[in-house]
């Protein structure tokens, strides 16, 4: 006689079933590119609008101070922000003409060998960033154009994005030891 099993027991009483530690993560990862997709896009939004707001500002003979530099900012927290949605989405440029043609063992060693790659990179700058940051944030590090902001506000969308990238490689590498690969569409 087979015996229920906590989930069995969970979806007959009308609770949610337990997730296990893959689909967790799975959704976890999913929750984190989707919030920086959103954030990403937020900051590209930022700077059509700061771009437009000037324009229109010249066009009247008049100009929005500080509007050149929010925008710089905000285009660079755009790539920045939406690294760890492009790399979930498959969007990121990669060469596969080779893993097509190999062995499936060749081939996880050589995704498991590249993630590591990416993911000793990533880190290291990831942690950079952060340190940059922080050393601008100790030193009171101003800006210097029309509008006096403390640079490390601008600044931090990098550690964000780098972090969120290693994070996302963690997941990647995560699968591609199990044997599971993420998807790249359009891309070969």
């Amino acid at each position: 006689m087979p015996t229920a099993t906590i989930r069995d027991t969970d979806a007959a009483h009308g609770a949610a079933p337990r997730l296990n530690a893959m689909q967790w993560m799975d959704r976890t990862l999913d929750a984190v590119a989707w919030l920086s997709g959103a954030l990403g896009g937020i900051s590209l939004l930022c700077t059509a609008a700061l771009v437009a707001a000037q324009v229109v500002a010249r066009l009247i003979g008049t100009q929005i101070p500080g509007a050149d530099d929010f925008a710089a900012w905000s285009m660079a927290a755009t790539v920045f922000l939406a690294l760890p949605y492009t790399l979930r989405q498959g969007a990121h440029i990669r060469v596969t003409l080779l893993l097509q043609v190999l062995p499936a063992r060749a081939r996880q060693a050589c995704e498991v060998l590249s993630t590591v790659a990416a993911l000793v990179l990533v880190g290291w700058a990831a942690k950079h960033c952060t340190l940059f940051v922080h050393e601008s944030f100790v030193g009171n590090e101003l800006s210097q154009g029309m509008v006096i902001l403390p640079m490390w506000i601008p600044q931090l969308s990098m550690p964000i994005g780098m972090w969120g990238m290693f994070v996302m490689l963690l997941g990647r590498l995560v699968c591609a030891v199990r044997g599971n690969y993420w998807t790249e569409e359009g891309h070969g």
